[in-house]
């Protein structure tokens, strides 16, 4: 009879940080544990308001996971994308009608040039998302859920009442549209870049994934060595934003700019063809999109600096998404995603609903 069980875990080992000369992102670090010492919520709201119209990325230290932990995460990912294609693609996500849960393969044949990638999301651990998973997550699966609990719990949630300060609303507002047990599109993602050829990269212009602003509340990319995300600077240059052990990498995304009134930017970035010394390296990634609960409507949340800045969106966008929710604005992100990657359109289509556009920065 065969077995039911996966084989044991291989242990992942990060590969080294590439040796040449890159033209770094110089981003600030919020300590989170400032935020249980007197003063210090106060404090780390003036870093933000020091940096946030420099850089929309910066790093969180001190958010209580070990490199043991994160590293179990890879090696959970390295064993999932090393399954035979045909048992990943039971568990392809519908990403047609908008729904990013479960398995999306990398573009082949003449699409190829669309993406080099392939991903499994894994959405919250609450009854409306459950769904089959490959042997591999069901094994490991209260692993993952504490993982990803802990992100939401201890990560965003205290970024979400430090930016609430920097607002100067109730430091709950953010909370109370972000709460985990509510209906919401929110997900942990292992991610896999395949290598290319000099060749097949140079066609592309060295792109791996096109200039853009992501569609969620916050991001968060866990320790990746391999270089290739870049951040576009205010002075509108990109530069490379360095991954190292204990900080994990946040930007800030479309759904908070809105929220914010446009007064906390959305990060623009992209990913390139890695270094030489990197270049023939597969790139793992280990990522989480915090997203507000689905029936969120996309409206700035008011407050005494908005009134005193001023919203800082275009009116045609902010009356665009009047009545519009979170999930219509993330499933038609993805939908319209869907369309370019599977060839549907040649041309990734700028407009994603009522008139508000996705810009492209490349």
């Amino acid at each position: 009879m065969p077995s039911t069980t996966t084989p044991p875990l291989q242990p992942y080992v990060p590969p080294p940080q590439t040796k040449d000369s890159l033209d770094w992102a110089d981003l600030e670090a919020l300590d989170l544990s400032l935020l249980s010492q007197p003063g210090g919520t106060q404090a780390l709201a003036e870093q933000v308001l020091s940096f946030i119209n420099k850089n929309g990325f910066f790093y969180v230290t001190n958010h209580g996971l070990s490199d043991t932990q994160i590293n179990r995460q890879y090696s959970i990912a390295q064993a999932l994308f090393s399954l035979p294609l045909d048992e990943k693609l039971k568990y392809i996500s519908d990403t047609a009608s908008g729904d990013f849960r479960g398995y999306k393969p990398q573009s082949t044949g003449k699409l190829s040039t669309r993406d080099n990638d392939e991903r499994y999301n894994i959405p919250k651990f609450t009854p409306e998302h459950e769904r089959p998973h490959p042997q591999i997550i069901k094994e490991h699966y209260d692993e993952i859920r504490e993982f990803s609990l802990h992100i939401h719990d201890r990560i965003l949630l205290p970024l979400l009442r430090l930016f609430a300060t920097v607002l100067e609303i109730d430091e709950d507002s953010l909370v109370n549209i972000h709460r985990y047990t509510e209906p919401g599109l929110e997900y942990l993602r292992y991610m896999l870049y395949h290598p290319r050829s000099e060749s097949a990269d140079a066609e592309n212009g060295n792109i791996w994934a096109k200039g853009h602003t992501d569609y969620n509340t916050l991001t968060f990319l866990f320790h990746q060595p391999v270089a290739g995300l870049q951040v576009l600077t205010p002075e509108n240059e990109w530069r490379y934003v360095k991954s190292e052990p204990g900080r994990v990498i946040v930007n800030i995304a479309d759904a908070l700019e809105y929220l914010s009134g446009g007064f906390l930017k959305s990060t623009v970035h992209r990913v390139v063809r890695p270094p030489g010394d990197q270049a023939e390296k597969p790139r793992l990634g280990l990522i989480y999109f915090a997203r507000p609960e689905a029936s969120v409507v996309m409206r700035p949340v008011g407050g005494p600096v908005l009134e005193r800045v001023g919203r800082r969106l275009e009116g045609k966008y902010l009356s665009a998404l009047e009545g519009v929710t979170a999930e219509e604005w993330a499933r038609a992100r993805i939908a319209k995603d869907h369309r370019f990657r599977t060839g549907v359109v040649d041309e990734q289509e700028t407009e994603i609903i009522k008139g508000v556009p996705q810009r492209y920065y490349d």
